[in-house]
């Protein structure tokens, strides 16, 4: 919010990125309860942002903990396919190209991401035939 630039200006002047909000003469102006009204207005905007960026950052926080749990059972007559999660590193941590599209789907559709173990088990004699990492 910014109350400075032309008078004849309909919509107001929009701060980019990083720029200090200020309201030059603003007391000639502005009575002392509009000031106060103004500011009000920015300390709630500030934090609203604020609880919104925590929120968010809690979300992402939740989504790439990794808690081990099974994810997946499958049985056949002999066997069984199991996947766990796992805290092996994953490929997030090597692909930046695609840490928007992630943190989106995080954030907006409540995605989960980490690495995950897939064991093969052969009920027959109670062995793993086969694991891997995805």
């Amino acid at each position: 919010l910014v109350l400075s630039g032309s008078q004849w200006q309909s919509l107001p002047v929009l701060p980019a990125d990083g720029t200090q909000v200020s309201f030059p003469y603003a007391g000639e102006w502005l009575t002392e309860d509009e000031i106060r009204a103004v500011l009000d207005a920015v300390h709630d905007a500030v934090r609203s942002i604020c609880y919104q960026v925590a929120e968010d950052a809690r979300r992402i926080r939740a989504a790439l903990t990794t808690t081990g749990q099974t994810l997946l059972t499958r049985q056949t007559r002999r066997f069984r396919l199991v996947v766990k999660e796992s805290d092996h590193p994953c490929w997030l941590d090597e692909d930046d190209e695609n840490l928007p599209v992630v943190l989106d789907a995080i954030v907006n559709r409540g995605a989960r991401f980490s690495s995950v173990e897939m064991y093969l088990v052969s009920d027959c004699i109670e062995h793993i035939l086969s694991s891997g990492l995805a």
